[in-house]
């Protein structure tokens, strides 16, 4: 060979020497060239290779030029970055420093779960650093972890009181929740399914993590009352499906999770598990969900979407104004453009009628009589891309009018000083047209509240105070959940006239099947008595569990 060649021949064998050192896959793991040939073959190249920013020149490169030599192709087909995890000061982790949590510690502490979440839903996994704060692990634990498990604690206990074993037949349900929630679900093994395979990991952990949240403040708090239903669950279809649809969910759930939380995946699976035919003995033994994208429902996670936003307006405009939420207002207004999403909505009025306390509800999509709807640039966004022309684009954003900013509302796109804007290139902002103090504004919906408090008003909301104190001692007393029980009650004459006006709802809403109302000075009987107050008015409250038939 010529002295060109034998100088490359030797780069070649100086970069093979380094590759049996540091037993480089996807070669050395097959003992490749000196056997497992067909082996290592069949899975040449590699589906993927991770490693650390900083082992890019050492051992990315080093497989590169490996494979390009001796095959002319990369030896992997996609490549995981993390960046490096540095200490909470923003240092390199050092022992003689001392300058991060014992990692024995935080497992202990946190769990190998919530560590896995932080690190997996942190920037570390797209190649940048992160200050490891332990402060982060634990707040996956209470944000994450233990509303998943609230969640899996609340079906277990209802579903041991009713004796429920599933069907699998959760798709039936009527229940617009039930299909709200099932729709969620498949969207999330769809998204989960598609950014996997594209080894985008970065992007389904946030929507794992969002699913929770949504399972646990939206569908379980919104559905709660047909868990709390009477009747057999032979006899009550709706509370049937409730039972199918959370099983259902968070059986799912655990299987979805498994990659990212192995161990509570693995808790939840093998309790849920019991009552399903052919379920492995394990979550990790199970295959991957698969989507049924039969079950989405654009219409309803849009409607549910406006009506988690109609809600948080509610609360705040109830403390705006300063009427708790006890207490029912008259009624609101429901302010949306479009008029289908305001028709699927309405099919959700009892569950936010019952969590915002409204005695009735109107629905207007004429947003043009309330709100002004401007447009201003996303700069972080259009800052990158334009340069120079970003000042001319900004300028041209802020004067788009109703009928163009609706078009990019729609997924549609603009286009200004030659340049095509997309609905992520922008911020839209809508705003109250007039000073009006009864309305609330929102991004994706508004309400206009009629602040109206009367008498009648004032006391519903006190009856349903003294409801609250009931379960109170329910709780304390450690009665199980449908425990029906005898009730004594020694109030005042405001409280008295509260529950007397609304006697029928507070006894089916605590269970008492017998009760007693007594004058302020008696003292109630009972095996577990509260006294407190509502407000400053005096109430002593008696429960006493009922013997099962």
């Amino acid at each position: 060979p010529s002295p060109t060649g034998k100088s490359a021949l030797k780069r070649v064998e100086g970069v093979l020497d380094c590759w049996f050192e540091s037993g480089s896959m996807p070669y050395a793991q097959y003992g490749y060239p000196q056997s497992n040939n067909k082996e290592f073959e069949h899975a040449f190249p590699a589906d993927f290779i991770a490693e650390g920013l900083d082992q890019t020149r050492g051992w990315f490169y080093t497989l590169s030029v490996i494979g390009t030599a001796l095959f002319n192709k990369a030896p992997f087909k996609n490549v995981i970055v993390n960046g490096l995890v540095l200490a909470e000061d923003g240092r390199k982790m050092s022992k003689s420093l001392k300058n991060y949590p014992d990692p024995m510690g935080v497992l202990e502490q946190h769990g190998a779960d919530a560590l896995r979440l932080y690190l997996i839903d942190s920037p570390v996994v797209k190649g940048q650093e992160i200050k490891f704060s332990e402060r982060g692990v634990f707040d996956v634990v209470r944000k994450i972890l233990l509303r998943w498990w609230n969640s899996y604690s609340f079906f277990v206990n209802y579903a041991n009181i009713d004796g429920f074993v599933p069907r699998g037949d959760a798709k039936k349900s009527p229940n617009i929740l039930d299909q709200w929630v099932l729709s969620r679900l498949n969207g999330l093994i769809a998204n989960t399914r598609t950014e996997m395979e594209a080894y985008r990991l970065y992007n389904v952990v946030p929507q794992l993590l969002q699913f929770i949240e949504d399972l646990t403040n939206t569908y379980i708090r919104f559905n709660r009352s047909h868990f709390w239903e009477q009747g057999t669950l032979e006899t009550n279809e709706s509370k049937r499906y409730a039972y199918e649809t959370l099983h259902e969910v968070l059986i799912t759930l655990s299987r979805l999770m498994a990659p990212f939380a192995p161990f509570m995946s693995e808790v939840t699976f093998r309790n849920l598990a019991t009552v399903v035919k052919g379920a492995k003995d394990s979550v990790h033994l199970e295959p991957f969900p698969e989507a049924d994208l039969s079950m989405l429902r654009p219409d309803l996670e849009e409607a549910v979407k406006a009506m988690d936003a109609l809600v948080t307006l509610g609360r705040n405009h109830r403390e705006k104004i300063g009427v708790k939420a006890k207490i029912p207002l008259r009624s609101v207004k429901v302010i949306h453009r479009s008029p289908a999403i305001l028709t699927t909505l309405k099919k959700f009025e009892p569950y936010f009628v019952d969590e915002l306390n409204f005695q009735s509800v109107a629905y207007d999509p004429n947003e043009d009589s309330y709100i002004a709807v401007t447009a201003k640039a996303n700069f972080p966004v259009l800052g990158k891309r334009l340069g120079p022309k970003m000042k001319a684009v900004g300028a041209g954003i802020m004067k788009l009018g109703l009928p163009e900013i609706l078009r990019l509302e729609k997924g549609e796109s603009v286009t200004i000083e030659g340049e095509e804007i997309f609905l992520t290139d922008v911020e839209i902002r809508r705003a109250a047209r007039a000073d009006n103090a009864n309305l609330a504004v929102h991004q994706i919906v508004s309400i206009e509240v009629d602040p109206t408090v009367t008498p009648e008003q004032e006391r519903e909301g006190l009856a349903r105070e003294v409801m609250r104190k009931i379960q109170m001692a329910r709780k304390s007393a450690d009665f199980q959940m449908d425990d029906r029980i005898a009730l004594e009650i020694a109030c005042g004459p405001e409280i008295r006239q509260a529950i007397e006006a609304h006697k029928a709802l507070m006894l089916t809403e605590t269970l008492a099947s017998e009760f007693k109302l007594l004058d302020d000075a008696a003292t109630p009987s009972g095996f577990f008595v509260d006294t407190s107050d509502i407000d400053g008015l005096s109430i002593k409250v008696g429960v006493t569990a009922m013997a099962r038939n």
